[in-house]
């Protein structure tokens, strides 16, 4: 398997938090994590032709050169991880329609603090882990 990297908006408690859970639940360390301002972020949203605004409200993962964005890259990254976790996967029996709209219903309520010192920083334990797992131009 080669890179699969997961953009996320670090301004984002919501994507934070979800980065958090899936750097503990992912113990073979499949995915590599960027915030969506950061250079290998912007460069993966620029390989794939999105809108550079769409790291304000939607995850990217990255996979063998390709990009999949809201639900599709949700169930992907799920789909990779251990059982339970990857009995998600399953999800993409439902249509993709209703699926994004899930997404942006939750995008859309997704807790965003103007000053809030704590998005786009690692929670304190796991500081280490966080910066093993950032990719670089590299990885790209």
């Amino acid at each position: 398997m080669g890179s699969r990297i997961v953009v996320f908006d670090g301004d984002c408690g919501l994507c934070n938090g979800f980065v958090a859970w899936l750097l503990t639940h992912d113990p073979h360390g499949a995915h590599l994590i960027t915030g969506g301002a950061s250079e290998v972020g912007a460069s993966i949203v620029s390989r794939a032709g999105l809108d550079p605004l769409v790291t304000d409200s939607t995850m990217i993962l990255w996979v063998d050169g390709e990009a999949l964005v809201r639900s599709d890259a949700v169930l992907e990254v799920l789909g990779a991880l251990p059982v339970p976790w990857s009995l998600l996967r399953a999800g993409r029996l439902v249509p993709r329609a209703l699926r994004d709209r899930i997404y942006d219903a939750m995008a859309a309520r997704r807790p965003r603090i103007d000053g809030d010192d704590a998005c786009g920083v690692p929670p304190e334990p796991m500081v280490d882990l966080w910066r093993s797992r950032l990719a670089t131009p590299a990885d790209l």
